[in-house]
């Protein structure tokens, strides 16, 4: 999720480093104090737990103002919907037990919680607990008990599909927004420098599959809440900070570019495996329903991204590959459809290993290509890379194939692209686009506050997008 003022989540990690330093100095003295590299250890373990419940917090809360001490403030729910009029109970629609394991999975960053899995808690003794629970009578497919001090007014999580539940709470119709639309707006930098920022819906609200929100991401970092400038001598890095985890929509971007790139290759994909469970289509969406985003579908909205284009203050011209990545789309291409490479994404944000002699450590998704279950970029692995930036140059804000020179040395010069990558749903985007006077955006609502700079229906299919109260459509060429 995105969030605002966001200002250096670690600051308790620089404390506690503080303070064990202190009591290094006295102990000294007695023979008994922590060494060096066990003070270096404990401030990044505390750095990390400091990322870590940041990232709960973020996946369950509507935050407008996150501090250092976040954990002495209280926020809004707003993961899911609420049950009816009863904000205090959430609604996530989910197709599957399957997915709704691997949500709450997500949600606590675990790997040992799976559709077998009957109950599992999470705890955190500054900030409570969370009880997921299988349901096996056909209510749902599992709930989550919450007991969060930050979040006072959430209690439960229920993960069902509508059709165990209120399945007339589905919207009916087409949405205003589909699978790629690209949208800008401006946003004030680290430096206090003005720049666009280009988001992209990676998963749209969708009547058949009952889902009404949209979600989307960014690869362009820059504003304060979300890049430490960290400065020595005379050299200045930027880092990514408080980018926050969702790794369901890091996998949406990572198919989605697939399909848009090798549009017939990931229907055959769908079609081939189409009974597996495990081969999964955007999450949880149901593969039998893939004529509404068929081949055609993604061919269009390639044509759409080749031949849109934006015009600078200097006159230059970029397509929508250029905005989105900063790259060419034959260099996504390549990408994409070579294992050694892959798309590859910074999230979460940094810790130190020691701060003294530069060296930093990140978080990395790499998203690759397999076979079966595994194709249209179903491989996920999940890396810290490390470094030294003494003598590199490292700026988080500008990346991808045409400022390569931002990072490549820190990552040995590997030759892969990287990026950044933000989240919102399209209620929190049209809140930072517009003000906090913008409460609600429905499926069916143009966002406030931001440019369109590709929507389907807008540039590919205008005629589609007059009557949204009709049932979608399946895509021709167009």
């Amino acid at each position: 999720m995105m969030k605002k003022h966001f200002y250096f989540l670690l600051m308790a990690a620089l404390v506690c480093g503080l303070s064990l330093s202190v009591t290094s100095c006295k102990d000294d003295d007695k023979n008994n104090g922590p060494s060096e590299e066990e003070q270096d250890q404990q401030a990044m373990e505390a750095q990390e737990l400091a990322n870590a419940r940041f990232a709960v917090i973020d996946q369950l809360a509507d935050v407008d103002t996150i501090e250092a001490n976040f954990l002495a403030q209280t926020f809004e729910p707003s993961i899911g919907g609420p049950d009816g009029d009863d904000e205090s109970v959430r609604i996530v629609n989910t197709n599957s037990m399957e997915a709704a394991a691997e949500r709450f999975a997500n949600l606590i960053n675990a790997t040992d919680v799976d559709e077998n899995t009957t109950s599992r808690t999470w705890s955190d003794p500054e900030m409570g607990t969370m009880t997921y629970t299988k349901v096996t009578d056909g209510t749902a497919w599992a709930t989550v008990d919450v007991n969060i001090k930050q979040v006072p007014q959430l209690q439960k999580i229920i993960f069902r599909s509508p059709d165990q539940g209120d399945e007339n709470a589905a919207f009916k119709g087409r949405a205003y927004y589909r699978f790629g639309d690209v949208v800008r707006f401006p946003v004030k930098g680290v430096d206090g420098n003005k720049f666009w920022q280009y988001w992209v819906c990676v998963r749209p609200a969708f009547g058949p599959e009952k889902k009404d929100d949209s979600h989307w991401v960014t690869l362009r970092v820059d504003q304060k809440d979300k890049v430490m400038k960290y400065e020595k001598g005379q050299s200045t890095w930027y880092i990514p900070t408080g980018l926050g985890t969702n790794k369901e929509h890091m996998q949406n971007l990572a198919e989605m570019l697939y399909a848009m790139l090798y549009p017939e290759q990931w229907e055959q994909n769908i079609y081939e495996n189409i009974d597996k469970k495990k081969m999964k289509m955007f999450h949880d969406f149901d593969k039998k329903k893939e004529p509404y985003h068929n081949k055609y579908f993604w061919q269009n909205v390639c044509k759409g991204w080749d031949q849109e284009y934006i015009i600078d203050s200097d006159g230059n011209a970029s397509d929508v590959w250029h905005l989105v990545f900063n790259s060419t789309k034959n260099q996504m291409k390549k990408l994409v459809n070579d294992p050694n490479l892959g798309l590859n994404l910074l999230y979460n944000g940094y810790s130190w290993v020691k701060e003294k002699n530069l060296n930093i450590k990140l978080y990395q998704a790499t998203y690759t290509n397999g076979t079966g279950v595994n194709s249209n970029m179903h491989v996920a692995n999940y890396t810290e890379p490390k470094g030294i930036l003494t003598g590199k140059a490292f700026d988080c804000r500008q990346m991808g194939y045409y400022h390569e020179y931002n990072y490549k040395q820190f990552f040995n010069s590997d030759g892969k692209l990287r990026w950044c990558v933000m989240h919102a749903t399209g209620n929190e985007l049209q809140r930072m686009a517009a003000g906090w006077a913008a409460k609600y955006c429905g499926p069916k609502d143009s966002m406030k506050g931001v440019t369109h700079v590709y929507r389907y229906y807008k540039n590919i299919d205008p005629e589609g997008g007059k009557d949204l109260n009709k049932d979608p459509e399946t895509p021709k060429p167009l």
